[in-house]
This record gives structure tokens, sequence and C-alpha cells, in this order.
């Protein structure tokens, strides 16, 4: 009986007419996949046992709509309709079709990251059609961790003749070299494939010369992985796995190029919009994390934790890429807590000229900021201390590393000062190339944490070794090592040399005294106005302010606007600010004193709602050079 109804089913299957495998071949050719739903959904209704009908709805869910599981249901069923009709004997030709269906599943389990999947489907197609398909096991046993084995069978697969398998076991042996640190094999080995490349391999030339210059940007070969990822950009295809425009809106930013990182990251929201809609989900959360880190970098904290806020629980998924779900929830997590600290800082400004009411509001604001703060700071101990992940994030470009440099020195503050003391003296006693390039990064990490701990002297002398070794590419951290510099400086009574790195500080990007919590010396000098005696009451209470000497900040009428000066001591004006003098001085000077701090410590370029909106992927990009026009930035 049992044989019977097996019998029965599969020969339902197969009495209507299923479209043609060919003409089905070209619309996802095509990329025509709200047709391919269309001719499924009109199979499936009048045969729901239709392999084909549920291969064509498997493929618009997986490559259409980026609906993953339903790919995974609707691919199965067709992968049980087509085994059994094959076993029945029912019909004999649909082998090709069988081969479909179970590369589409290959497909499907390795964005899912089902990686022991892959290799079952891997050794079925062997079996099954006599198609070797090894060389797609080297992605899936590397996330596996079996990197001997990974190894073993890319060095066979490397000697293909096939180009395809060739470049596919090239690009595997560099992302295994690279995920274990070894990164100038990793480079050799991506450096070959680049060489190798042609027209032919227009659907992945942007993902593997980005490879190329990832590894580039851990041998702090700037330039080149510049030049690399420039060259991935102009490459597009709606099939590549990578968005190399992402990789330069952090690159740039990290260098202090603002404009052009602005411009990056709208071409990176362009990229992504005409990419297949499964890899642009793929790297959705990738993507908004840059979006907050730029803008961030920009001043505008609120918009970027607004961002980080929505997406913390929406992590992407890790099939295409090295890493893995735990690093890159790492990553957000730190990010998340640095926007977080950012608000929390913008906050105790703003209670400084607040009135009662609005202080009171901000007091609360202030707390829910704290609960959340240490709901992060819990979730990333956890993850850190008890897995022993603290040496791996506390290196700098380490593999898969989730956050950008000019952050990770701060780490100390979420995990404890002892603990990173600890694990910096031990990664400092290392000796080799790795070690000599991540030198001054450790010791710029270690400097922050000792004088977090109040040792300025000890503190001091890191940060001037990590300073003085640095690549001169590093603005956004040689600048935070400056603010931490005049600090200590002004802690161990050296004035002079605290105003040289203060003003070092306040010419390449002024925001990170609020990012560190630290306060600028300034001499206040209202003139004789009301409004100009009540900025400084206000400022006087501001935490980014302290009395001391080095700058003056000099509050002033001029014409009908209350206005504001920085300047040094030779008269270089760092800010300027000004508001339109109301009759209620008191109005007048909270204004001011918010648009000092605004001018200050956060905006560095005035950007409009609509502006925000599309760094954030809502309209098309624009170029950096018409950037440095919109935002007037040298």
């Amino acid at each position: 009986m049992r044989l019977l109804a097996l019998l029965l089913f599969s020969f339902a299957a197969l009495l209507a007419e299923d479209p043609d495998l060919a003409s089905a071949r070209n619309l996802i050719d095509q990329g025509r996949f709200v047709r391919i739903r269309e001719i499924a959904e009109q199979t499936l209704r009048e045969n729901k046992n239709s392999i084909m009908g549920n291969y064509l709805m498997g493929v618009a869910m997986h490559r259409g709509e980026a609906n993953l599981p339903q790919a995974r249901y609707y691919l199965g069923r067709a992968r049980t309709l087509v085994e059994r009709a094959e076993m029945t004997g029912f019909d004999t030709n649909r082998s090709e079709l069988h081969s479909n269906v179970l590369f589409e599943l290959l497909l499907v389990a390795g964005l899912t990251e089902k990686h022991d999947e892959q290799l079952k489907i891997v050794a079925e197609f062997n079996e099954l059609f006599r198609i070797d398909m090894g060389e797609r096991t080297g992605w899936a046993l590397m996330k596996l961790g079996r990197y001997e084995e990974a190894q073993r069978l890319m060095r066979h697969y490397v000697e293909s003749k096939d180009p395809d398998v060739r470049r596919g076991a090239l690009n595997t042996l560099g992302s295994i070299e690279m995920t274990l640190g070894n990164y100038e094999e990793a480079f050799r080995w991506f450096t070959i494939l680049k060489s190798e490349l042609t027209e032919r391999d227009r659907v992945n030339i942007a993902t593997l010369v980005r490879n190329r210059a990832e590894v580039a940007t851990v041998l702090l070969r700037f330039q080149e992985a510049e030049a690399d990822t420039l060259y991935a950009s102009k490459h597009f295809h709606p099939s590549s796995n990578s968005n190399p425009w992402m990789s330069l809106a952090i690159l740039y930013v990290g260098q202090g190029r603002l404009a052009e990182s602005l411009g990056a990251l709208r071409n990176m929201h362009t990229w992504d919009k005409r990419s297949d809609p499964t890899l642009e989900q793929q790297r959705w959360n990738d993507g908004q994390q840059a979006t907050a880190i730029i803008l961030m970098a920009a001043g505008y904290n609120t918009e970027a934790l607004n961002i980080l806020r929505k997406i913390r629980n929406k992590p992407d998924r890790r099939g295409v890429t090295s890493g893995n779900a735990e690093q890159a929830e790492i990553g957000l997590l730190y990010l998340y807590r640095e926007a977080l600290l950012l608000q929390r800082e913008q906050i105790r400004e703003e209670m400084s000229w607040n009135t009662l009411p609005e202080w009171g509001l901000a007091l609360w604001e202030r707390l829910k900021l704290e609960r959340e703060l240490w709901e992060a700071n819990s979730r990333l101990n956890a993850l850190l201390v008890p897995q022993g992940r603290l040496n791996w994030i506390l290196r700098p470009y380490a593999p898969d590393s989730p956050i950008v440099e000019w952050m990770r020195t701060g780490l100390h503050l979420p995990v404890g000062d002892g603990l990173v003391e600890v694990e910096l003296r031990k990664l400092l006693t290392r000796t080799g190339k790795n070690a000599d390039r991540e030198k001054p990064y450790l010791q710029a990490a270690l400097g922050e944490t000792l004088i977090s701990q109040g040792a300025y002297a000890k503190g001091l002398a890191a940060l001037m070794a990590a300073r003085n070794a640095l690549p001169q590419e590093e603005v956004l951290l040689r600048t935070r090592i400056e603010v931490l510099v005049g600090y200590a400086n002004e802690r161990l009574g050296e004035s002079d040399a605290s105003v040289t790195a203060y003003r070092n500080a306040l010419e390449r990007n002024p925001g990170l005294f609020r990012t560190l919590d630290l306060t600028v010396p300034v001499t206040l000098s209202p003139d004789g106005s009301e409004a100009a005696k009540q900025t400084v009451n206000f400022l006087e209470k501001s935490p980014r302010f302290h009395r001391g000497r080095g700058f003056t900040l000099s509050v002033f009428a001029a014409g009908n606007r209350l206005a504001a000066r920085l300047s040094g001591r030779d008269g270089t004006v760092f800010l300027q600010a000004s508001v339109v003098r109301l009759p209620d001085a008191k109005l007048t000077a909270r204004l001011l004193a918010k648009e000092i701090h605004r001018r200050a410590f956060a905006a560095k370029v005035d950007l409009s709602q609509a502006d925000i909106n599309s760094l954030d992927g809502s309209t098309t990009a624009g170029d950096a050079m018409q950037l440095k026009e919109m935002f007037g930035i040298q």
C-alpha cells in the first residue's frame, strides 16, 4: 500500500504541464523574478505538487524577495518531488531539473549558514551527476573551523584547468589565511587572484579585488587598499557579494576625509539598491552601521543612535563573509554603546542651559540611557571575557574585526581597566611582523587605559610612543591621542605641551572631546551685555569647558546678533558661532550656548533631514566633489 501511495503521489505531480526549464532559466538569468513568481503561483494553483512550480517559487523567494526560509521550504518540496519522480521511473529526463534544484539549495544553504548541509549537497552532486563541485566546500569547511582540511582541498583545486574553479580556490585560500592571521600569505594569494581576473569574472571582480584591499588595510598599505577598492567600485554586478563603497566610506572617515566618506556612503546605498535583493539584505545591517559611524564622525550622534536602535536586533547573516554572528554582534554592541555615550554627553551639555522643566526631562532621558548602557556593557562583557575574545578584539585590524580603529582604544570602559591593561601588556610582548604593525595601536590603547586609572605619566609615555609610530592616515585615531596627550600633560602641570596637543585636536576633530568626556581649558571673556554674562554662566556649568590657560572664549554683541569666538594664544580662531539677539537676554544666552556646543563638538557639516535620509539609504547618491561644494568642506 505504501508503494502504491508513493506511485500515485508521483504520478499526480507529473499530470500538469510544467513550464519549460530552458525558458525558466532564461527568465532567471534576466532577473525577472516577479514574472517567475507569477508563473510559479499559476503552476502551483493548478498542481501544488508541481516540481517546476515549487522550484520556481523557491527561486523567486531566494533571489527576488530574500525570503530564505520560504525558499528552503519550496526548494525542499521540489527536491522531494523530483527525487520521488525519478525513483518511480515515470520520467527519466528530470536530472537537469534535479541538478538545478540542488544547486539552488546549495546557494541557500550557504546564505543561511547551513555549512554541513552544503557539504552534503556537494557530495550528492558528485554521486548523482558526476559533477565535481568540491571547490565550493572550501568556504564551508573554513566556516566550520576545519582550516587544514580546507587548505589541502583548495590547494588541489587551485591546479584546476577551469579558471572559475581555480579562482574560487584562490579566493578561499586567501580568506583562510586572513582568518588565521597570516596576512602576508593572504595578500599573496589575493594578488595572484587579481592578476588572473578577466572580463569573464565580472560577477566577482568587486568581491575578489575588495578582499585584497581588506588585507592591504591590515598590512597598513592604505594607498593600495584605496586603489583596489576604487577599482572594485567600478565593477558593479547585481550578484556581487561585496559592496566596495562601504569599505571606502569607513576608510575615508578614519582618514578624516569626511566629504569623500559621505559621498561613498551615498554610493554604497545606490550599489545596494541595484543589487540582487538577497545580497542587499545580507549586508543591510553592516550598511546601516557604516551609516551610523559616518554620522557620528560628522557630529550627528542622535541620528546615528536612532539607526542603531532600529538594527540592534536585526543582525545580518554571515554566509558570504568570513566572520561569524557573534563577532558581528560584538561590533554592533560596541558601536551602539559608543553612540549611547555620545548621546549621554550631549544631554549633559544641554542640561547646563536647560530651563527647569527641560532639565527634568533631560535627566529622565539620561537615566534611560544609563540603563541602555548597562545592558549593552553586560552583553558585551558576556561575549568577550568568558569566551576568550578579548585578545582578538583588542588587536587592530584583527581578522573579521568589526570595530573601527579610532573607537577601539576605548574598550577599557566596558571591559575594565585592569583586565584590558593585562591583556594589552601580553600582546605587546609578542615579536614578529604582525606584532610590529600592531604595536603603536596597542600602545595607544594602553595609554588611554592607564590615563583612565590616573597613571598620567605612564599613560603619556605610551601615547607619545603611539603618536610617533602610527601611520599618518590614521587621522581620527591620532586626534583622539592628541586629546588624551593634552589631558595628561595638563594633569601633570605641563601647560604648554597640553595646549599644543589640545590645539591639534581642535584643528582636526574637536568632537573627540565629547567622545572622551573631556574639557577644553578656556578663559571666558564676556562683553558688558546681560546676554553675554548669562552665556558665560551657562558655559561655566558645561561639561565641555573648564577655566584654564590655553584658549579664550569671547562672547560679544555683533550688530543684532550675539556672537562667540574660541581662539588660541596667537589669535587663531577655532570656533565662531552666533544667534539673533532676542528681547529675552536669558533665552538668547541659551540659544548661543547650544550653538557653541553644536559648532564646537557636534556638527562638522550642516545636514538637512533630507541629507540625513539620503545617508540612511532613502535617496540616491551624489559624488564627493558635489558634497564638498554642498557642505563647504576643504
